[in-house]
């Protein structure tokens, strides 16, 4: 997996060098007030070793809400890219928060200036439906596994039968279904209670080139 790095957002000194910081696998959607992980990465723009340098996640109003130290190790296919898992607790108010992942060394051994990287939080209400989704394939009328399903911010795969589950908030929702080699399906729905609802998707035809087209 490739992460591009942020930018640090301090000016830096003529003896310290830059720290890049980015940030992956925050959940698509986390439950107002429960814990989450967040991966998060560091990188000297020199190659410095930062195994034991501690990270801090700050909230929308600037509070600490999690800390943790880097790893010793680096992450697989980078440069001296060394990460961690931060663990923190939801804002209780059902949105997109702005926080802000954070590490600051001023050891004089170890001469870095402050880096950051943004991390959206988008929370969501305690979900209280189920929304039970099956893919089939239209004209074979067989399930899609693997297919990907959408109810923003809620996300899905279907299994081996073509169903996926998703726990969500009362509300309405545009319901997308794609899969590998067929057309995206949406269908709008208000959800009450639980449901259940089906997707057909058509198969994508292969390309052919202007040579290939029949006459």
């Amino acid at each position: 997996m490739k992460h591009d790095p942020g930018n640090c957002s301090e000016e830096i000194a003529p003896d310290e060098h830059a720290v890049q910081l980015t940030a992956w696998n925050v959940p698509s959607a986390i439950v107002a007030g429960e814990r989450f992980r967040v991966s998060v990465g560091v990188r000297c723009s020199a190659g410095c070793n930062l195994g034991g340098q501690e990270l801090r996640l700050f909230d929308q109003e600037g509070s600490l809400a999690g800390t943790v130290k880097l790893g010793h190790d680096i992450w697989p296919g980078t440069e001296a890219l060394y990460f961690a898992e931060v663990e923190a607790r939801a804002p209780l108010t059902a949105r997109s928060h702005q926080w802000e992942a954070k590490m600051t060394s001023r050891d004089s051994e170890l001469p870095h200036a402050t880096g950051s990287f943004p991390v959206v939080v988008r929370v969501v209400s305690p979900p209280d439906c189920e929304v039970t989704v099956r893919a089939v394939d239209r004209e074979k009328q067989t399930p899609i596994k693997g297919a990907r399903v959408v109810m923003h911010p809620y996300r899905a795969v279907t299994d081996d039968n073509g169903i996926a589950t998703v726990r969500v908030a009362r509300g309405q929702y545009d319901i997308l279904v794609s899969g590998s080699q067929y057309r995206a399906a949406c269908t709008s729905v208000e959800v009450t209670a639980d449901m259940i609802t089906s997707a057909e998707l058509d198969a994508d035809q292969p390309w052919a080139s202007p040579e290939e087209a029949p006459e």
